[in-house]
């Protein structure tokens, strides 16, 4: 059996779906995503969902924006469940990260981010009980928020279905057909699929997709560990409480549902080799008690409060932490749109409409040429001002 296809997108994460569905708005439909698993069962699925602006270099700074805004319509534009809820992101750095912080900030200024320095006493307003022992400097975005990274991949998909899109899940890519250097297929477990572009979009298994054309894509996977904790009665977290990215402890929280918090933070305790195919998708007790004891320093108000689980994840890091989005070099027809680490989630929206634009147009509509794969062999790599941090990009 062989079919045809304008595009074929390997992956199903929120990356694949959201170019799926740009596609398909902008009329083409002939296209084909392949997920080897299920719709959202990798990185997508287990993402802790903040959805922020701030970043250290233009391109991904504007990125982040228009991806919030579309974060705050989603619902109405695209239907489904993506959990959006704006609760704004209060920021609190030690003195080594002040001026990561006032870099970031007149930047998200400059592209029109409502965010600010602010001191340490409406740090402790916006967040109540809120310990900020040992930060200098602080920031609150006002219009931050978090979101459902498995309900969004799949409301993207499902639209993209609606018009005609066909998702093909427990469907493994094999390999790719070339004829000379310029890809004309695509080879599954039941078919062969005839076309002339492909979109890599496979995530951590995006190196491998590369090594049947070739290419070297440097990806390094790390996991992130999530927590739940439970706030006990009678204290409250109520789900517009601001979230806290809180550098002076090495952590992450938000509300979550009534009376929840989510911790999330690198885990330093898995010392296996990771493999995208088999990894821990639950959070060690190590890991578990450590954060426990991190919150209580940062939120003593939530010292009470009772693990109720959590899962984990992997972040696809490559060697500067920022995405490759492009055509593959050497390659014709081949796109590559991976390597997000760990910020696929709020960056999707727009990263997407711009394959999207790549594909139809030839050139998307901000250029994305600093997140090209050519920039590593160049030295053009992109860093996060956060030296001791470069996750946060």
């Amino acid at each position: 059996m062989t079919r045809a296809a304008d595009v074929v997108i390997i992956g199903g994460g929120i990356q694949g779906a959201s170019i799926a569905y740009h596609l398909a708005q902008r009329g083409l439909t002939h296209v084909v995503i392949l997920e080897k698993n299920t719709l959202a069962s990798g990185c997508s699925g287990r993402t802790g969902g903040m959805i922020r602006q701030h970043y250290s270099t233009s391109l991904v700074t504007e990125i982040a924006r228009q991806g919030r805004d579309f974060f705050a319509t989603f619902d109405r534009v695209v239907g489904g469940h993506s959990g959006w809820v704006q609760c704004g992101l209060v920021y609190m750095v030690a003195g080594k990260d002040r001026e990561a912080l006032r870099h970031n900030v007149a930047l998200g200024q400059r592209h029109g981010v409502p965010t600010r320095l602010i001191d340490e006493a409406e740090a402790r307003e916006l967040v109540p009980g809120l310990n900020p022992e040992g930060a200098v400097a602080f920031a609150f975005e006002e219009n931050a928020g978090y979101g459902d990274g498995y309900g969004s991949t799949m409301a993207l998909a499902q639209r993209a279905k609606e018009k005609g899109v066909a998702i093909l899940q427990n469907t493994p890519a094999l390999g790719l057909e070339l004829r000379g250097r310029r890809v004309v297929g695509v080879v599954t477990p039941n078919e062969t699929i005839s076309t002339g572009t492909v979109v890599n979009a496979a995530g951590p298994w995006a190196d491998r997709i590369g090594r049947w054309v070739g290419l070297d894509l440097p990806l390094k996977l790390a996991l992130i560990e999530e927590a739940v904790i439970r706030v006990r009665p009678p204290d409250t977290y109520p789900i517009d409480t601001p979230a806290v990215y809180d550098f002076v402890n090495g952590l992450a929280f938000r509300p979550e549902g009534t009376g929840h918090t989510v911790v999330a933070e690198g885990s330093s305790y898995f010392k296996g080799a990771l493999d995208a195919d088999a990894y821990p998708t639950q959070p060690s007790d190590r890991y578990i008690e450590d954060v426990s004891v991190r919150l209580a320093r940062a939120m003593p108000r939530l010292a009470s409060g009772s693990p109720r689980g959590g899962w984990a994840g992997l972040l696809e890091g490559t060697p500067d932490f920022h995405p490759v989005m492009g055509k593959a070099p050497g390659v014709e027809g081949l796109i590559l749109c991976y390597g997000f680490s760990g910020h696929g989630f709020k960056e999707a929206p727009v990263t997407g409409r711009l394959i999207a634009e790549l594909i139809l147009d030839g050139t998307p509509s901000l250029d994305i040429g600093p997140l090209s794969f050519e920039r590593f062999a160049k030295g053009q790599l992109l860093r996060s001002m956060y030296r001791d941090d470069p996750i946060m990009a």
